[in-house]
């Protein structure tokens, strides 16, 4: 699992988080209250973008308290750039599926 998750490079993270958002969205979407949708859009993408990116350094943290302070504080500094693209390449697909799937529909 672990040579797994580092596989991930950027582009490769934010496609995942992507396709697996729009799913998970989908999925929620059509089992829970209308009300929720536009907050499952906000809310899967982000805690999916958390959990990939902290899930390496979760990996990586073992041995002494020296190595497992340097690998959270290199993974910190690191964390806004690639939780915030990667919540992006989410957020906007899955806001998508939530117009496109669950959006009012106009009668003329």
């Amino acid at each position: 699992m672990k040579a797994f998750v580092e596989s991930f490079s950027f582009s490769s993270g934010a496609v995942l988080i992507a396709v697996v958002s729009s799913v998970v969205v989908l999925l929620l979407c059509s089992v829970l209250p209308a009300s929720l949708h536009k907050l499952w859009a906000v809310i899967v993408p982000f805690a999916l973008a958390n959990c990939l990116y902290w899930s390496a350094a979760w990996f990586e943290a073992v041995g002494s308290d020296y190595n497992k302070a340097l690998v959270w504080s290199d993974y910190r500094m690191w964390a806004p750039l690639f939780i915030v693209a990667w919540f992006l390449a989410g957020a906007i697909p899955s806001a998508s599926v939530v117009r496109l799937f669950f959006g009012k529909r106009r009668v003329r």
